[in-house]
């Protein structure tokens, strides 16, 4: 399907989406996915391990530039915020 519509999203997001699409409208109920998602979710931290190992391994690394990473994870959220709302409300006031 995103080869025939020539889609930039990956395929397991547009499986994804579709999948909410279906479960919103009711079309698929969620009682029929129970027996497919329930294996999976019990299994979902085995998937973690490897981040959480390769963010042990590079604790020294974190500790020695823990405050430029605090500033870079604070200030650029907040700047896309305020870059966003000041684009946003720079259109409501036109005239």
């Amino acid at each position: 399907m995103i080869h025939i519509f020539q889609l930039t999203i990956p395929g397991p997001l547009l499986g994804m989406l579709i999948l909410l699409l279906l479960l919103s409208v009711k079309l698929i109920k969620p009682m029929l996915l129970s027996p497919a998602v329930i294996p999976i979710l019990k299994y979902m931290a085995l998937f973690f391990v490897p981040a959480g190992v390769g963010i042990i391994q590079y604790i020294p690394l974190f500790s020695s530039n823990l405050l430029l990473l605090l500033y870079i994870l604070i200030s650029i959220p907040c700047l896309g915020l305020f870059i966003s709302g000041y684009i946003a409300n720079k259109g409501r006031y036109r005239e």
